[in-house]
């Protein structure tokens, strides 16, 4: 059924059940004409035992007329005259049907009114249905159904996905009014009888290809498999057959079965749907599945699964690979006088062989052997020794393992195995305090957005004064800190110390002892804790950027990770070579640690077991593994886990398997794993999740990561089109009123993939935008803006920012025109998931700019507001220099607030350089003092980013040209202020100066030697001056100079103003003493 729906969706149909006036009561109830083996056949439904006199089938098709224009014509007919319907009110009728394009229609007409070739009345049709493999707007289909359907009506497809399980077109419930197709459904074929089945066996389909091989040997061997059938309230139980013979050997009820013990071989798995208990004695191992009994109605899958199983023994011996307890292939220990305990623990595929750990000399000489995870060095003394692993069967020749002999020598009777490496182990002499003698870097958290924090533990049995410590941190490849964090306080033995982001999430927030800008790392990052000025530990080195993250050995890196110290770890390095070998890695945001560390210092260390991440995502009908590890495997153990809560429901939703028990053998760090299964049960639901515990039942093991949420996605929901301004509203709060609504979002892509293991975009249509997220998969989809998609999934609600998390998504096209950027002045939750553009932002602090990966946040002041810009590694803005000044933004708005109400912590994230304007930068030189003599201030413009200019000279005078010229007029300081704005005219930028005026005005031309008069003057200006003038030039406003002339040695000079305009004129006159100069005003 969900797929006839699916496809009527597609096609958007609007069928308007439109009774024919000659409607005698019967309908269409079910057509075949897509099968293989069965015959085609309609049926037709009414009132038990109506007679059908006077009515004929009529076969209906397109012809095609020539030049693109199609004709419909009667292509075969039955006369229905003198049958009538059975006592349960139905009528079969077998007959040939076209497969393509086609109708079916009853007519009240004798068959003489319908014959073949000609076009069909469009009057007296009692029922009728059009079926086809294509849109109702197809000149083929659409001419049939403007012939003989009501308006708006459109047609049904059969094969849609191939049909794989020859479905046919039936309406459910029977009957239903004329021309209405959205009673009809894709469902098991059932001519001649009702179309609501009380069983359907239906098919098999496996929900994890993985598991077409299991192993029989190894504990539970589960598969779990997606019923499709059309009776989905019929009971359901799986049998495991014997192809060969057909013969039973398991059962079980619901989706899931055990293949445990069953040994190598192909075994069949069979659906039987059934409407009530079947018979106990008919189904015991042994019987055959022919003979079941029991209901009234059962019915068997169509075809069987096949299973192949093996017996998947361990490898006969294998020496594996030896580490430390912790999975170091090396290890420190300190000589102290209660001797230098350490403990191994080993990788081996040979899990059930016997195991032996050989000390050995540097040289691979034996020096003694012991059968625990565990030595004390101390009497061997300082020194460097290796420790091999011994996987043996059968009786161990102990001649081979005496002291001196060589470790490769190691045999048993019926096999051996020496590992495939050594742990190094170096005892060294360390004095009283040991290794644990200072403080060291724990944990380190680089989550999602800002949830990063650092953790700092004292291992010594001391309490340690924390004013002799600091913290810095090296971002981008710095040689000089960028931030640096005092700490002060104290930590006593044992304990940590725990320094947050202050907009990480509130979980973390309340697990730190402080909050400090000494957490903006982003991976690439270098961390060095100092005491007393000199570097005792460090994460990364300082001065290096390697692009990507920082990685360590065991499989993680400083971003996106929460890395913690091993526990055998009980001293800081100043070395990264060797640090990068120190630390578990664990998965985004797991804080399960923060809080608490225990450094073993000299001792054995506890046992932990946990699982390996506290979150997994998984799709209906779908699996995913769950893995458990062991760390300090010093004794046996066994583990149970066990379903504790979340609202999914056994048996239904996931297999009623658990609780499920695990052991793990002393001295082997290998993982343990299990599938979890979702089932699909096609009942449309929202999101569950299952949560699963943790416990030692054997053993004195602690616990790791004791809590696992899984979140069941869902696959089979029905989903109403919405706009996505309808999903958007917030209350007051800023909290979505849509949070958990299933629904199908249209619209364009933005942005890029931002989830690289699964999927986020940005869809935006002509009401609004959201944020498109699942973290299981990608659908097979490669993001490209301008792409048309649909997404179905439930709304979400992440740090305030408004999400649906999808299960299923739909291309339909690429090349559609991006969302026009809307203006904004404030950025609220109307520019969540818009683009939209931003006048006049300036970095907050240009050392922000981190160019760190996967990304890096920067802090943008805008207006009276002040926002965060994410500058994604995808984008080519990525490696590029601080923008400084003022710009323009143009990018896609977001939100991150950790906390209620979600109504801050606006975002933008540009797309490429492309959305970000030239930054606007007011600059410019100029000469002070000033005194005149060589005319105009010189005024030098360094702007950069602009296209207009407002100059105030500080004395009433403004100008905007790029460099003006002005003259002073009075002696003084004097602040010169150039505005510069941008290309958009918006934007601008300010830089000032204070200049120093000591020009000489008009009242104080009398007291120099020199004199000129009359001054202001309209017309010969006489110069006189008591040494003899050799020359002299006039000089306007604009510095350029006007007149001039040499002097033949006189004391008095005449010159003539009259050709000079009105204004202000500098006059240098030239004696033996060197040059003075004059002002005077031509009026």
């Amino acid at each position: 059924m969900t797929v006839l729906r699916y496809f009527l969706s597609v096609f958007t149909l609007l069928i308007v059940a439109s009774l024919s006036p000659f409607c005698q009561g019967v309908v269409i109830n079910e057509v075949d004409a897509l099968t293989s083996e069965n015959p085609q056949f309609v049926e037709i439904y009414g009132s038990p035992n109506t007679g059908l006199e006077g009515h004929s089938l009529a076969m209906i098709k397109s012809v095609f007329l020539g030049g693109g224009a199609y004709g419909v014509e009667v292509y075969d007919a039955i006369s229905l005259e003198g049958l009538a319907l059975d006592s349960e009110g139905f009528l079969s009728i077998e007959l040939e049907l076209n497969t393509t394009i086609a109708a079916v229609a009853i007519y009240e007409l004798d068959i003489s009114m319908l014959p073949v070739g000609v076009t069909p009345p469009a009057d007296d049709i009692v029922d009728a249905i059009v079926y086809g493999n294509t849109s109702p707007t197809h000149p083929q289909a659409a001419v049939i159904i403007q012939a003989i359907m009501p308006s708006g009506a459109g047609l049904l497809f059969e094969g849609t996905e191939e049909n794989p399980i020859g479905h046919s077109l039936s309406r459910l419930p029977n009957g239903g009014d004329p021309f209405d197709l959205t009673s009809y459904a894709l469902q098991a074929p059932s001519m001649g009888i009702t179309n609501v089945l009380s069983c359907d066996g239906g098919m098999l389909e496996l929900t994890n290809l993985a598991n077409d091989t299991l192993c029989t040997d190894q504990g539970p061997a589960i598969a779990t498999f997606m019923h499709q059938t059309d009776a989905l309230s019929a009971l359901l139980t799986l049998f495991i057959v014997n192809p060969a013979d057909g013969m039973i050997l398991g059962s079980a009820s619901g989706s899931a079965i055990n293949f445990q013990n069953l040994g190598d071989g192909v075994f069949d798995v069979i659906a039987v749907s059934h409407d009530s208990p079947i018979d106990a004695a008919s189904i015991e191992a042994g019987m055959n599945i022919s003979g079941i009994t029991g209901p009234d109605c059962l019915s068997q899958s169509s075809v069987p699964y096949s299973i192949f199983c093996i017996t998947c023994e361990s490898p006969a011996c294998d020496g594996g690979t030896m580490l430390d307890a912790s999975g170091s292939d090396e290890v420190l220990a300190c000589l102290t006088p209660d001797g230098a305990l350490v403990p191994f623990g080993y990788f081996s595929e040979a899990v059930e062989d016997d195991f032996l750990f050989a000390i050995c000399t540097t040289e691979d000489t034996i020096i003694t052997t012991v059968a625990q995870p565990y030595f004390d060095f101390g009497p061997l003394g300082v020194n460097d020794y290796h420790v091999w692993g011994i996987s043996t069967q059968g009786e161990l020749d102990q001649t081979t393992i005496l002291p001196g002999e060589f470790i490769q020598n190691a045999s048993a009777a019926e096999c051996d195995s020496v590992g495939a490496s050594s742990l190094l182990v170096s005892i060294l002499e360390c004095g009283e305090a040991g290794l644990c003698d200072d403080l060291i870097i724990s944990e380190y958290i680089e989550g999602d957005s800002h949830n990063k924090a650092i953790e700092i533990h004292n291992p010594s049995p001391l309490s340690i004064n924390l004013s002799a410590y600091h913290l810095e941190l090296y971002n981008n490849g710095a040689t000089e800190a960028n931030q640096t964090l005092e700490l002060q306080g104290e930590i006593l033995p044992g304990e940590v110390y725990v320094i947050g982001n202050s907009q990480s999430t509130p979980a973390l927030q309340n697990l730190s002892d402080i909050t400090s800008q000494i957490t903006w790392f982003n991976g690439n990052d270098a961390l060095v804790l100092f005491k007393n000025g000199e570097p005792i530990d460090v994460m990364g080195i300082v001065g290096q950027d390697p692009g990507d993250p920082f990685m360590v050995t065991s499989g993680g890196s400083m971003a996106e990770h929460t890395l913690v110290r091993k526990p055998n770890i009980g001293q800081g390095v100043v070395d990264w070579e060797e640090g990068m070998t120190q630390w578990d890695s664990y998965p985004q945001d797991t804080f399960d640690f923060l809080g608490s560390h225990s450094a073993t210092c000299g001792g054995l260390g506890a046992m932990t077991i946990g699982f390996d991440a506290p979150e997994l995502y998984v799709s209906e009908g779908g699996g995913i593994t769950v893995s458990m590890s062991p760390l300090y495997p010093l004794e046996n153990a066994t583990v149970e886990v066990s379903v504790v809560g979340g609202d999914a429901t056994t048996g239904s939703d996931y297999p009623d398997v658990f609780p499920l028990n695990f052991n793990f053998d002393m001295g082997l760090l290998n993982s343990q794993t299990f599938t979890f299964s979702a089932i699909d049960e096609e009942e449309p639901e929202l999101q569950e999740d299952v949560i699963l515990s943790l416990n030692v039942t054997s053993g004195g093991a602690l616990l790791g990561i004791d809590t696992l949420v899984i979140h069941i996605l869902p696959s089979d929901l029905e989903y109403p089109v919405y706009e996505i301004n309808q999903v958007r509203g917030v209350n007051p709060q800023g909290v979505l009123d849509s949070i958990t609504t299933a629904c199908e979002l249209r619209g364009i892509v933005h942005g890029w993939n931002d989830y690289p293991t699964g999927l986020q975009f940005t869809l935006i249509d002509p009401t609004n935008g959201i944020n498109v997220f699942s973290p299981v998969s990608n659908f097979g989809y490669t993001v490209q803006e301008g792409d048309s998609v649909r997404v179905r999934g439930v709304v979400d609600q992440y740090l305030g920012l408004a999400q649906i998390r999808i299960d299923t998504l739909i291309y339909e096209g690429s090349g559609f025109p991006s969302d026009t950027p809307q203006l904004v002045f404030e950025m609220d939750e109307e520019t969540e998931s818009r683009i939209v553009k931003l006048k006049c932002t300036e970095l907050v602090d240009v050392s922000d700019w981190t160019n760190t990966t996967p990304g890096f946040n920067v802090r943008l002041a805008f207006g009276q507001q002040e926002i965060v810009m994410r500058i994604d590694a995808n984008t080519d803005l990525f490696g590029t220099e601080a923008p400084e000044g003022v710009f323009g933004v143009t990018g896609i708005g977001g939100q991150s607030d950790p906390n209620s109400p979600f109504v801050d912590g606006y975002t933008v994230t540009p797309r490429g350089l492309f959305d970000l304007t030239d930054p606007v930068n007011a600059s410019f030189e100029v000469v002070s003092p000033w005194d005149g003599s060589s005319g105009p201030v010189v005024l030098n413009n360094t702007s950069s980013g602009a296209e207009d200019y407002l100059w105030n000279m500080g004395d009433g005078e403004s100008y905007n040209e790029f460099e003006p010229l002005h003259s002073y007029l009075e002696s003084g300081d004097f602040t010169i202020t150039l505005s510069a704005f941008g290309l958009d005219g918006n934007c601008s930028s300010q830089a000032s100066f204070e200049i120093v005026s000591t020009w000489v005005g008009l009242e104080e031309i009398d007291a120099q030697n020199l004199q000129a008069y009359p001054n202001p003057t309209s017309g010969n200006l006489t110069l006189s001056s008591d040494r003899t003038i050799l020359s002299w030039e006039v000089i306007d406003a604009q510095g350029r100079i006007v007149v001039c002339e040499a002097s033949e040695n006189m004391r008095l000079v005449e010159i003539n103003t009259f050709n000079l305009k009105t204004g202000l004129y500098t006059l240098s006159v030239y004696t033996a003493a060197g040059k003075e100069v004059i002002r005077f005003i031509r009026n």
